[in-house]
């Protein structure tokens, strides 16, 4: 049997081709998931359904009113919510001293109070499954510079830790119902929140840290989540570092990175 059959699956965060959310849709679905993918972006969500027999129901995590009404909409069709999936993110470098109220309130709102509100709603909604044997699993996908050093990048590392550590209370309150949550932290994954920072020269700097030889890709993540996600996972308020060895190491620094990218004959990469 597939290992998620029978099972539904919420999915925060997986509006745009090729990124974790999606990756991570189209494995559960693979695994026998009903899967409801969600985020701000209606058309990417509407694609992304009508390519897969996926369910779009938009909402910004930023909000616990919409965060509610999803899993509201879920549970009528549904009636149980096994899967919770944050991979919602913002992303941006910056000097440290530079950064600004705009651009930290608006990291916080995604990555801390956003995550806080899927939880909020998420475990509300498991807890009341339990009585009927379900429970169910929380994934939050964060990053590897929650617990290695990167430069310019104080504020997503520091939203990052913040969401590390309530997922961790989240798994101690919430076990008792028999509620998974668990961590999934990858390292540098081709995505479109890269946007043009994604240049020749700058993978392979990354690359040349990680002891396994390559970065990570948003398979990798699939991968892990859906074990993650499983009846197979006695885990929970655990980090997976899906890095190919990352955390072993460091982040590569910015002169490093440059150093790469000018080795790649591009002198105008945007960092």
């Amino acid at each position: 049997m597939s290992r998620l059959t029978g099972k539904v699956a919420v999915i925060m965060g997986a509006t745009r081709e090729g990124n974790m959310g999606q990756a991570i849709a189209k494995r559960f679905l693979e695994e026998g998931a009903h899967v409801v993918v969600s985020g701000r972006g209606r058309e990417g969500l509407d694609a992304f359904a009508a390519a897969t027999g996926a369910t779009a129901i938009p909402c910004d995590i930023r909000s616990r009113d919409q965060i509610q009404s999803l899993a509201d909409a879920v549970l009528a069709q549904h009636g149980a919510i096994d899967i919770a999936v944050n991979a919602a993110a913002i992303g941006f470098l910056a000097p440290f001293e530079e950064e600004t109220e705009e651009q930290i309130d608006s990291m916080l709102s995604i990555i801390f109070k956003g995550g806080m509100f899927f939880m909020q709603v998420m475990v509300g909604a498991m807890k009341r499954e339990r009585r009927n044997g379900r429970g169910g699993a929380i994934i939050n996908i964060s990053s590897a510079v929650a617990d290695i050093m990167s430069d310019d990048h104080c504020s997503y590392m520091g939203a990052k830790a913040a969401l590390n550590h309530m997922t961790r209370f989240v798994a101690y309150e919430y076990g008792r119902h028999g509620i998974r949550a668990n961590i999934l932290a990858p390292g540098l994954t081709i995505t479109p929140m890269l946007g043009g920072f994604n240049v020749p020269g700058m993978v392979e700097a990354y690359a040349r840290e990680y002891p396994l030889g390559r970065i990570t890709t948003v398979e990798d993540i699939a991968n892990a989540a859906l074990f993650m996600a499983s009846d197979e996972c006695f885990m929970t308020g655990q980090t997976f570092h899906v890095t190919g060895g990352l955390t072993l190491r460091r982040n590569p620094t910015t002169e490093e990175i440059m150093a790469s990218i000018a080795a790649h004959g591009d002198t105008t990469a945007p960092m």
